[in-house]
């Protein structure tokens, strides 16, 4: 009878391993708009080397709220957004390249929300100059309407620590003039 009792528990075992490494599998799985969220982050800075405006506008939604680098950078809504765009359609800019590091998407229960952090370096050039925003720590929002992944808040800033010299010397040169001449 012992031998009945062993087999039993032993494919009892057998199940219960079998349905954890499923479940883990299941759980680590990518949810089904993951490739299509990814794109449509990258697009987000991507759509500047082909200077695609009808396609980077149908990225946001109409209540989108974006926040870049710079304080005159705060946009709500996406007529503000296409105001502020306008600075872009000089034909002296153009994107070159972008770079997205450490991205992590991640999806709320419904599957109809999607939040992300990254590093990212954005490059262009402006009258043929390069110019590279490097290691910007991004995030932002998307949401699923009407079937379809829009951008619904955004913001790019430097951890405090690790702002560009350039841009403390450009921004924040009166402070060290100050400091020279005392």
């Amino acid at each position: 009878m012992k031998k009945k009792y062993i087999l039993i528990g032993s494919g009892l075992a057998m199940a219960v391993v079998i349905f954890m490494t499923v479940t883990l599998f299941a759980c680590r799985e990518k949810p089904a708009d993951y490739e299509v969220v990814k794109n449509r982050i990258e697009q987000s800075i991507g759509w500047a080397i082909e200077k695609d405006f009808d396609a980077m506008y149908r990225l946001w939604a109409d209540d989108m709220f974006h926040f870049w680098l710079f304080s005159d950078s705060r946009v709500e809504g996406l007529e503000d957004f296409k105001k502020y765009s306008e600075q872009w359609k000089d034909p002296g800019f153009r994107g070159t390249r972008f770079e997205f590091r450490d991205l992590r998407i991640k999806f709320s229960q419904s599957g109809k929300v999607a939040w992300y952090s990254c590093y990212l370096d954005d490059c262009g050039e402006i009258n043929g100059e390069e110019y590279c925003l490097e290691n910007v720590f991004q995030t932002g929002v998307l949401e699923k309407r009407d079937g379809r992944w829009v951008h619904v808040q955004m913001h790019g800033s430097y951890p405090v620590d690790k702002v560009p010299e350039n841009y403390v010397r450009h921004f924040y040169s009166d402070m060290f003039d100050n400091e020279i001449n005392q």
